[in-house]
């Protein structure tokens, strides 16, 4: 990958990457993990607008409208990440996203940070991510979920 020669050819001690495509933090901390044991890969937390909208060159690409109805990510985020059971905080983030028309869901889910599967009542390390389509423009964003690890849930 260039990922892969950049680090080849720089040998950083260290590299920033976002939060924001979590995915893409998780794939080249693993990368880094099988290729570069020396490197360090740490994550930069979500730059979010006044309004909440994690910051993306793609937001310049929507209309007030679904500019508006975009905030039903960090929104949904939020209120699930209140929640302290991992089936009631999927199911509030599903609903509160449900609620906005304009907003197309790829998927919502929260993950276990350390393996990218889905999280289960074991899970130590919980984000929820979002992913969907809103005014043809398609927007990823996600949050830590700081569950209570209690006995029944998940």
């Amino acid at each position: 990958s260039a990922v892969s020669a950049l680090f080849a050819a720089v040998k950083p001690r260290w590299a920033l990457f976002g939060e924001k495509d979590f995915q893409q933090l998780f794939l080249i901390r693993e990368m880094a993990k099988q290729l570069m044991s020396d490197i360090e890969i740490v994550g930069v937390e979500t730059v979010r607008d006044l309004d909440g909208l994690a910051i993306s060159s793609r937001n310049v690409r929507l209309d007030p409208d679904s500019r508006s109805a975009a905030l039903v990510i960090p929104r949904a985020l939020r209120r699930a990440a209140l929640e302290k059971d991992l089936r009631r905080a999927r199911q509030i983030l599903l609903e509160e996203i449900s609620m906005e028309r304009k907003f197309t869901l790829d998927y919502a889910d929260i993950i276990d940070e350390e393996t990218f599967s889905l999280a289960t009542k074991e899970t130590r390390a919980r984000r929820g991510l979002v992913a969907g389509w809103v005014g043809g423009v398609r927007l990823i964003d996600n949050l830590v979920m700081p569950l209570a690890v209690a006995r029944g849930e998940g």
